[in-house]
């Protein structure tokens, strides 16, 4: 179902990979560091899709996450996603997501 929803936002649908990604992640399988990396890519399909509040919120989560356990695959997917926001800089969670994506 992860690879489905990734797929989908590749496709150019992404209001529907964030449904996939929230299912998937309902489940509560993956371990912490998957969590965090399947979190930066629904943050990415969230921003996508017009939500940038959300993807910020969930970015920021999957950046505390990356950071703890070093993964730089996770901050450069956050990276893309932050890219994605910069239009919606001016928003607080917008500012708080960078801010914990730069330390990261």
């Amino acid at each position: 179902m992860l690879r489905n929803a990734i797929s989908v936002t590749e496709a150019g649908k992404p209001g529907l990979a964030v449904e996939l990604f929230n299912e998937a992640m309902r489940a509560g399988t993956l371990s912490v560091r998957d969590g965090g990396f399947f979190n930066a890519r629904r943050a990415a399909a969230l921003a996508l899709s017009g939500e940038p509040d959300e993807a910020a919120r969930i970015g920021t989560a999957s950046a505390r996450v990356a950071r703890e356990m070093k993964s730089a695959r996770t901050v450069r997917v956050l990276g893309e996603t932050l890219q994605t926001l910069a239009r919606w800089d001016s928003r607080p969670a917008v500012r708080e997501f960078r801010e914990v994506l730069r330390v990261a």
